[in-house]
């Protein structure tokens, strides 16, 4: 008999999702880490995180989406703690842009509240955007949306998950996984255990704990500063934003301040480029922000808003794991296998966090899942399918 129903890899934001579905499921279960919850190494602190459901990246995330918000809106009243604040998030482009294209097709298609402005709407109802709403810049605005917290949600969920009798053992290096037969070793530097199923959720230590899928995956390094508004310009109103600069050139985004942060850096918007080329050992971690990094950030910011990029009061990195297409691998390591994992979440899988931990424990311990995560499979890549 195997030591444990199902041990869970990693305890980020898949990790504790997954972690409170196989409470609630009665499994027993243990869940590993190599480090604390929400860890700065890794890919799920910040302080703050967006989320949205009129998704350009594609519409078959969105049903996923809308089952996110509900998990974490039942986590927030389960334990009592504060996780969305629904500020709004603002899309940003021109005529042509893809991403406003994109997002309102798939808010037409599943019937998402959203709203359309043209430059003069715009510039009346976000005058932090005005002057470019002048040259011709238009945005798509959904209301219901804005940031989740991710530190708070990750402890959130580790709790309910614990209260249900999962156990989480942290400081513990997974070293191999090693399927043998009906069970699985996972061996660690702190000891071996068994599971009749495991669940990878590693975040950039998933590459080396699923070889098959290593040459899919690249950690790649991210910048993300706070920055204080030009004095005498208010933050009230502001919501999470995005700017689509075409394909010559990365995205930026902003997310809004957190009006529980307090005297924190939360309290300040957060600005970055979503995407970076800068590949990183997550074991010797990403270089800290500097003028190389900072100064053309600030910069574009500017450009975007002028009154909001005043000066820069912290900055950190963050870890995004990317795929080749920038949608997520989610599946299992072969036919019949009791590895499961998600993997390659490329910048944008915390808001989807509860969607994917939910769909691999119930794939895990039942052999099937409602959500609708197919279009996800790694088999999509010929080389591993």
């Amino acid at each position: 008999m195997a030591d444990w129903d199902l041990i869970i890899v990693g305890a980020g934001a898949v990790g504790a999702a997954a972690a409170r579905r196989a409470g609630e499921a009665g499994a027993r279960t243990l869940v590993l880490d190599l480090d604390t919850p929400a860890h700065a190494r890794g890919s799920s602190h910040g302080h703050g995180r967006i989320f949205r459901h009129a998704y350009f990246e594609h519409p078959d995330y969105v049903p996923l989406l809308r089952h996110a918000t509900a998990r974490f809106a039942s986590l927030e009243r389960e334990e009592g703690v504060p996780l969305l604040h629904r500020c709004g998030v603002l899309l940003l482009g021109d005529a042509q842009s893809t991403v406003l294209r994109r997002s309102l097709a798939a808010a037409r298609q599943w019937r998402l509240d959203v709203e359309a402005l043209d430059p003069p709407a715009l510039a009346r109802r976000f005058p932090m955007f005005g002057s470019r709403g002048a040259e011709g810049l238009r945005g798509v605005l959904e209301a219901d949306a804005g940031i989740v917290r991710p530190e708070r949600a990750i402890a959130a969920a580790l709790a309910a998950a614990q209260r249900r009798g999962v156990r989480v053992r942290l400081g513990t290096r997974v070293l191999d996984l090693e399927e043998t037969g009906p069970v699985v070793a996972v061996h660690t530097d702190g000891g071996n255990f068994t599971a009749e199923r495991v669940i990878v959720a590693a975040g950039a230590w998933a590459p080396q704990l699923l070889p098959r899928f290593r040459q899919l995956l690249r950690v790649t390094r991210q910048v993300q500063a706070w920055v204080a508004p030009v004095q005498g310009h208010a933050l009230a109103g502001m919501p999470c934003w995005l700017l689509d600069r075409g394909t010559a050139a990365p995205a930026i985004y902003g997310l809004a301040p957190d009006p529980l942060g307090g005297d924190t850096v939360a309290a300040f918007p957060k600005v970055a480029f979503h995407g970076s080329e800068i590949l990183v050992d997550p074991d010797r971690g990403a270089s800290t922000p500097g003028a190389p990094d900072l100064d053309p950030l600030l910069e574009v910011y500017r450009g975007v808003a002028p009154g909001l990029a005043g000066q820069i009061i912290a900055a950190s990195t963050c870890l995004y794991t990317m795929s080749p297409d920038g949608d997520f691998l989610v599946g299992t390591t072969g036919p019949n296998s009791r590895l499961h994992f998600a993997a390659g979440l490329s910048g944008h899988g915390f808001k989807l966090s509860p969607t994917l931990g939910d769909a691999l424990v119930e794939r895990a311990l039942f052999g099937k899942t409602t959500h609708p995560i197919g279009f996800l499979s790694p088999g999509r890549f010929p080389e591993v399918g």
